[in-house]
């Protein structure tokens, strides 16, 4: 047992942080259920969907990370995971979306517990992008160095609230670009040709909006670093 421990002393905090994203998605499906028992109808269904698409990039962003650390798998591995990685991000924070359904209250539940429930799916799937994000910036980051670690990071917010606008305007999935690659791709030029207000303010803002909160939990990250240090006792000369 002592050995287990201190085999896995280095990764207490990302073993911390898998169990609490583990807590808050079966929270989300608890409040789901109990919503399910109070109305009799299957509202909202489709957070289920969607919080299993928010896991898939933080399951391909944990598998880079462990590839990276090998030399050999780094050059041709890595980057096939990051492609699809960068697909399936967007599913993450697209949660945060769904909170436009509280438009159209239903009268069988109260709306400030459909609000509570929809609160806490967006949450955790603005979590699961967040730490997923963390994963992959920290592989550029290493490789790469610090300026190409934050230039990744704002590309990807970017991207990711492009595709946002995509599934959530345009109704498209990640599933589209195996199924339907040309199909999807002659789309996209159409609509990058003739960008509407929307599409322009919508990208800007979740972008700016994402970001910023990356950042910020970054730099909390920092601080405790900065902190730790000192809350190491100093000897008594």
């Amino acid at each position: 047992m002592k050995k287990l421990y201190t085999h896995l002393q280095p990764y207490k905090f990302r073993m911390t942080v898998f169990a609490l994203l583990c807590g808050a998605t079966l929270l989300s499906l608890v409040l789901f259920r109990v919503r399910t028992l109070i109305s009799g109808s299957l509202d909202y269904a489709f957070l289920i969907w969607n919080i299993f698409l928010a896991w898939i990039p933080l399951g391909l962003a944990y598998t880079a990370s462990i590839f990276s650390w090998k030399r050999r798998f780094l050059i041709f591995t890595v980057p096939v995971v990051a492609v699809l990685w960068m697909l399936f991000f967007p599913n993450a924070p697209y949660i945060l979306t769904d909170l436009q359904h509280l438009g159209y209250p239903k009268p069988d539940v109260p709306l400030w517990f459909d609000t509570l429930l929809l609160i806490w799916f967006a949450w955790t799937g603005l979590l699961l992008g967040v730490v997923s994000m963390f994963l992959m910036h920290d592989i550029v980051r290493r490789q790469f160095g610090r300026a190409a670690g934050w230039i990744f990071v704002f590309t990807a917010g970017v991207l990711c609230s492009l595709g946002i606008y995509i599934g959530r305007f345009l109704r498209w999935n990640s599933w589209d670009m195996f199924f339907h690659p040309l199909e999807r791709l002659r789309d996209f030029m159409y609509y990058a040709s003739h960008p509407s207000m929307q599409s322009i303010i919508f990208i800007s803002v979740f972008s700016a909006f994402f970001i910023f909160f990356y950042v910020t939990l970054y730099a909390f990250g920092l601080l405790l670093q900065e902190q730790a240090p000192r809350m190491i006792p100093q000897e008594i000369p």
